[in-house]
């Protein structure tokens, strides 16, 4: 597995020039304003692995999947966009560039690379903020196809799929062809000429042997090469003609006793197919709903994949809560898509009957292509061989209006296939058949010759259909038990990779979640009727009770946790390839308690995988980065400038680190409002280490505690205990101008100040701050640590301390 050295971006997105991050195959913990940049970051990475950027692809036409938003509008045209990548793996090192004409390229051509870049393809490893929720409120189906594609059950899934296609494709053309049928057109020939069926050569053989007894040849038939021996030796040229005309007229009878077969399971299946579709057709609102499901997926869709990435209805243009809106359309089209199912089941029963009519309908062509058709003696036969194969595509043509055609299908009395003038026409051509069998009836050798031909045929066609038939059959009765086994098999090691999933699911949610009231997420497969996998649902304990929708009983900030741990779950079980990943301002509905558990998880459970994290937030930076700090993790900034564009730089830890900086470069932009809030916070912790006394209020309320109430509290405590400190630290003079310097510079108002008077200010409070903090261990005087012979209240090491009365 592979770590990232470097990345180099030049032109891509909102990056104009050169933008190096030095990773050193390290975690980075990254600050950027927005605007800054930070995010082009992500994309790039996502471009570089799969062409194509997802959240963008809804912005442009979809055909260069986001690539026409990718190249900086202020690039030259002769410029390429790239970026380069360098891993702990020289050997993948790769730089990937578009021109202006979107063709892109990539240096590195080895089958190292490309073998690498195709495996990682299946991986997750870029997450946004807009991706979170996806698989969480997802339908059943989703979530099977999205867990598919990242554990690489999507082939194996598409395996299935097409096993069970192939079986229900050949049951189908079986049905549709009706072979017992044809069989049985072929052995009313045989009965017909040799006065007995045959179905098998023995079968055959005795009937044949009686049929050419009165001849006398002197020859048994044995085999089916001894028929065609028998056939040449009492065969005359004179009767060749008239042979032709008789299987001619003999070929129209078994055609179309083939047709009447059939007739009766189209008719029926008309009947039942137009009852269905009056059914659905009869409420039009029912129709109506049917053409609304596509827009309602479609809604989903852009929801889902970020399109739309504010809380609004992209139709309506409303606010509307997006995780809500996701679930209200999920609900609507569940409710569809059983309206969906009953049309399907409709659908499914007109292609089965268009199935049967192609049949005949191929049927009747082959007929029509017989050269006889063509003698002048024939018309009157042709123009009915035609009706017969008009009123077959009339059947078609209706059932191909769909249940969504602007014209009804007719009733099935108008259009009914009349099996009677079909049957009569067979007979007639029978008739016609033996009549010039019985015009030779003279000559006792053709009439012999005749039949034996006429059975030899029929039963040759009889067993090519038999061989056919039993072909499909063998090839139905494979696809459906493999079909079977396949199930069995991936169901197992489905059930198995599931459990295994959940539990780090439940276990990632729950460290960021403790002692509340979800637990036990489990995914569970969810079955048909068939018994078939047809989705994925969550499960959990709520409550103490098994829930499966997430949306429904859990705040927007739980599922966020919930589809968080299902994205790093991924990480854990599937990444096999690239031992990174980027996380790209995640945190944005997440409360402080839920922040702090996220970044302890990461430093833990994921301390051997480089992490990426991105950031906009202020407070959320300076948690991480004091959480982090002394772990391995670099810190960097991104910022934006006019003249220079996206560039990086050192980041700078923690709240004290930045008031130092702004100092450092002489800018009061927000400076006041950093003094304030480092006061607020190391005051808290001081009148918590003293155990200065407080007003009570509540939780939320305690924690946004103002400095002038903590300095009253941690003074009355300082002079009850002793006047060292009491000196030392000086409390009253914040109280005055200096202090209020740094209130009035953090709101609104039109006071001036400057980067002197907020100096001053600093100044102070350091040294009221530094009172209580000792130079060595850095730590705070705490009752933790009081000297009880001494009486003293003093640091971790000891060093300092000062009076402290009982």
């Amino acid at each position: 597995m592979v770590k990232i050295k470097s990345i180099k971006i030049s032109g891509i997105r909102g990056i104009k020039d050169c933008f190096t991050l030095d990773m050193k195959e390290k975690s980075v913990l990254v600050f950027g304003e927005n605007g800054s940049g930070k995010s082009s970051l992500a994309d790039a990475i996502e471009w570089y692995y799969s062409d194509g950027i997802q959240h963008l692809v809804g912005e442009e036409t979809g055909s260069t999947r986001g690539r026409g938003a990718l190249r900086n509008l202020f690039i030259p045209d002769n410029e390429d966009a790239y970026i380069d990548i360098k891993y702990s793996n020289n050997k993948l090192d790769a730089i990937k560039s578009v021109d202006s004409l979107l063709k892109t390229s990539i240096s590195n051509a080895s089958d190292d690379f490309k073998r690498f870049i195709v495996a990682s393809q299946s991986e997750n490893f870029i997450l946004r903020y807009r991706d979170l929720i996806g698989f969480i409120i997802a339908t059943k189906a989703e979530k099977l196809e999205k867990l598919q594609s990242i554990i690489g059950f999507a082939e194996v899934a598409d395996i299935r799929a097409l096993l069970k296609k192939s079986a229900g494709r050949i049951a189908s053309h079986i049905k549709s062809a009706n072979y017992d049928n044809q069989k049985n057109a072929q052995q009313s020939v045989i009965l017909e000429n040799l006065g007995q069926n045959a179905y098998t050569d023995e079968q055959l053989f005795v009937g044949a042997n009686e049929l050419i007894k009165p001849l006398n040849i002197g020859k048994e038939i044995k085999t089916l090469k001894d028929i065609q021996e028998v056939l040449i030796k009492i065969q005359t040229k004179e009767d060749t003609a008239l042979v032709e005309q008789i299987s001619f007229h003999t070929n129209i009878w078994e055609s179309l006793n083939e047709i009447v077969g059939n007739i009766d399971n189209l008719n029926t299946g008309y009947k039942s197919y137009y009852a269905g579709y009056k059914k659905l057709r009869k409420d039009p609102e029912k129709i109506r709903k049917l053409q609304l499901l596509a827009l309602l997926k479609e809604g989903q869709s852009v929801l889902s994949n970020g399109v739309i990435k504010d809380d609004y209805c992209p139709l309506c243009q409303q606010e509307k809560n997006k995780i809500k809106l996701i679930s209200e359309l999920n609900a609507r089209i569940k409710k569809l898509e059983e309206l969906e199912q009953e049309k399907d089941i409709l659908d499914e029963q007109g292609r089965e009957l268009e199935g049967i009519l192609q049949v005949n309908i191929n049927t009747v062509d082959g007929l029509l292509k017989d050269k006889c058709f063509k003698k002048k003696e024939n018309p009157q036969l042709v123009k009915k061989i035609q009706k017969i194969k008009f009123s077959l595509e009339t059947l078609s043509n209706e059932l191909k209006k769909g249940i969504k055609g602007k014209d009804p299908i007719q009733e099935p009395g108008k259009i009914h296939i009349d099996k009677k003038d079909i049957s009569t026409l067979a007979k007639q051509e029978k008739d016609i058949a033996a009549g010039l069998t019985e015009s030779k009836k003279s000559n006792i050798q053709f009439p012999i010759y005749n039949k034996l031909f006429q059975s030899d045929k029929a039963y040759n066609e009889y067993q090519k259909i038999e061989r056919k038939l039993g072909i499909l059959t063998k090839q139905q009765a494979t696809f459906q038990a493999l079909f079977a086994d396949f199930i069995k098999r991936q169901e197992t090691a489905l059930n198995a990779f599931l459990t295994m999933f959940s539990t780090n699911i439940n276990d990632y949610y729950t460290t960021m979640n403790p002692n509340e009231i979800v637990d036990d997420i489990k995914l569970v497969p969810i079955k048909d009727a068939k018994e078939e996998l047809v989705g994925i649902t969550i499960e959990y304990r709520f409550l103490d009770k098994t829930k499966i929708a997430a949306n429904a009983y859990l705040s927007e900030s739980h599922i966020n946790c919930l589809g968080l741990s299902f994205f790093l779950a991924s990480v854990k079980a599937f990444n096999k390839e690239n031992r990174f990943v980027v996380i790209d301002d995640v945190i944005s509905s997440y409360d402080r308690s839920h922040r702090a558990r996220f970044t302890k998880l990461l430093t833990d459970t994921f301390s051997e995988t480089q992490i990426l994290l991105l950031t906009h937030e202020q407070e959320f930076f300076d948690l991480v980065s004091s959480e982090v700090k002394g772990k391995g993790w670099l810190i960097r900034n991104i910022v934006w400038s006019e003249e220079e564009g996206t560039g990086v730089e050192d980041g700078i830890l923690g709240i004290k680190g930045r008031i130092l900086k702004k100092f450092e470069v002489k800018t009061i932009d927000g400076l006041g409002n950093d003094i304030r809030i480092y006061t607020e916070k190391v005051m808290k912790e001081i009148a918590s280490n003293i155990e200065a006394q407080v007003a009570f209020k509540y939780n939320e309320i305690n924690e946004k505690r103002m400095a002038p109430e903590l300095f009253d509290a941690v003074h009355s405590r300082i002079s009850k205990k002793g006047d060292g400190l009491k000196q030392k630290a000086n409390i009253p003079r914040l109280k005055g101008i200096p202090m209020l310097i740094g209130n009035i510079t953090s709101h609104d108002n039109d006071f001036n100040v400057n980067i002197e008077d907020l100096k001053v200010t600093w100044e102070c409070i350091s040294e009221t701050i530094q009172a209580f903090y000792c130079d060595d261990c850095n730590s705070c005087i705490s009752v933790k640590w009081f000297d009880n012979v001494k009486n003293k209240i003093r640091c971790s090491c000891g060093n300092l301390s000062y009076d402290w009365k009982s």
